[in-house]
């Protein structure tokens, strides 16, 4: 039993243009935010949005809590993440958009950035541990597995073609 295909793609794929699809607005979202706090000159986000919180109540632990997990920056590190937000902006838009054309080059793209990155994903998590980093783990793992596998076998399919046309089997 074959999964149906979702935007006339097969299923993987169709699947690998959601999320491509939501991260390119999420990561637009970031842009936005990071650019305002630049802008605003607001380094320690969590401790200017739960001022009033504290000023009612100074031991509120769900305050207290996200502003000891969110970290101060400064304005340089909150434009460098705002320019690394645009670049993924872009870069998941391009990849979105090549999938849904159905660009062989943006599959390798694709499986060459993962590829890249993997190495990051994993020093992060033995670094600190989440669950959040693991599924992340997991989906580029499940990503990368799937368009190599999709490319292998279109190379197989492609050099049966080609030794049939040319009278080799």
């Amino acid at each position: 039993m074959t999964a149906p295909p979702l935007f006339g793609k097969p299923f993987g794929m169709g699947l690998i243009i959601i999320e491509k699809c939501l991260a390119a607005p999420f990561f637009g979202a970031a842009a936005v935010v990071l650019l305002v706090l630049h802008a605003r000159g607001i380094t320690d986000p969590a401790q200017v949005l739960f001022a009033g919180e504290l000023r009612e109540d100074s031991h509120d632990r769900l305050a207290l809590l996200v502003i000891g997990l969110v970290p101060g920056v400064s304005k340089s590190v909150l434009l460098a993440l705002a320019l690394a937000s645009i670049g993924y902006l872009v870069l998941e838009a391009i990849e979105a958009a090549g999938l849904i054309l159905g660009r062989l080059w943006v599959e390798w793209l694709i499986v060459v950035e993962t590829g890249v990155f993997l190495p990051f994903e994993v020093y992060e998590l033995a670094g600190h541990f989440t669950w959040l980093k693991v599924l992340i783990l997991a989906a580029n793992l499940l990503i990368l597995s799937y368009l190599g596998i999709r490319r292998v076998q279109q190379a197989r399919h492609d050099d049966r073609r080609l030794g049939s046309r040319y009278g080799n089997s």
